[in-house]
């Protein structure tokens, strides 16, 4: 991993570009950084080994270089230039970023996590047109995921946003959302926790509360399952007239928008 820090008037500008923290070091690494603004976070991103091509700029008025890594106060500027994106730029009071070496089961566990992203959307990306042995394939593929996936929350706990970076950690859900209802209820409570910690997002609890929910006869809170996609057909939901006030506190649209997209999606398909 390479830093180039350049001096201004005022500020001093990290550029850390990444390709593949394991191309210039012995060992895979993780880097944090996070944004902080009146002595709170506001802003985080893990970077991790063969996520693609990652530029980021730091401007600030004071800069330290510790052993872990780097901290930067005062007017902090940060701007992310993602692969094939428009750069974004976040402001807040101070920055710290720090880098840390993976085992080889923390790297393998982190490789696990991407593969089971690509492998849960290989078949299920287009449900419209999937027939009985598509939909066994993809069963197969599921229950081969959370034995994975359940091996890797006994060794590390859930593995949320500071662990796998939000992409992998999206992949984690993923996998329990399409697992087995008994897995869903095991791992059901460690999803709340990690939500309560910030390391997983409240959208993603809602649907799996609501998910468990269904698997045992009983009425939705959010709004996320459906009776059917062809024609679109919501499943009971308790007190509907709160419904939209529910969605709102777990980071959810409003129903009717949610409706819209579903129709839209399914039409294209």
């Amino acid at each position: 991993m390479k830093f180039i820090t350049r001096y201004t008037a005022l500020a001093v500008l990290l550029c850390l570009s990444v390709h593949s923290l394991a191309a210039d070091t012995p060992k895979p690494r993780r880097t944090t950084i996070s944004l902080l603004a009146n002595g709170k976070e506001v802003a985080g991103l893990v970077l991790l080994p063969g996520q693609g091509q990652r530029q980021i700029s730091v401007e600030a008025i004071n800069q330290t270089w510790t052993a872990e890594g780097f901290h930067a106060s005062g007017h902090v500027q940060l701007t992310m230039i993602m692969e094939n994106t428009t750069p974004i730029t976040l402001y807040g009071d101070e920055l710290t970023l720090r880098s840390e070496e993976l085992d080889a089961d923390q790297a393998q566990a982190l490789a696990d996590l991407k593969a089971m992203g690509a492998s849960d959307q290989s078949i299920r990306a287009n449900p419209a047109h999937l027939n009985k042995d598509d939909w066994a394939r993809q069963e197969a593929i599921d229950k081969t995921n959370m034995t994975h996936l359940a091996s890797i929350i006994k060794r590390y706990g859930w593995p949320g946003m500071r662990f796998a970076g939000a992409a992998y950690a999206k992949n984690a859900f993923m996998v329990l959302q399409h697992a087995d209802s008994a897995s869903q209820r095991t791992y059901l409570p460690l999803l709340r926790e990690a939500v309560s910690r910030g390391e997983v997002p409240a959208s993603d609890l809602a649907m799996l509360e609501d998910r468990v929910l269904k698997s045992d006869g009983k009425a939705q809170l959010y709004g996320t399952q459906y009776e059917s996609f062809a024609p679109l057909k919501l499943y009971l939901v308790a007190d509907p007239a709160r419904l939209d006030e529910r969605r709102r506190t777990m980071g959810l649209p409003p129903m009717e928008v949610q409706l819209q997209q579903m129709q839209q999606m399914y039409q294209s398909n």
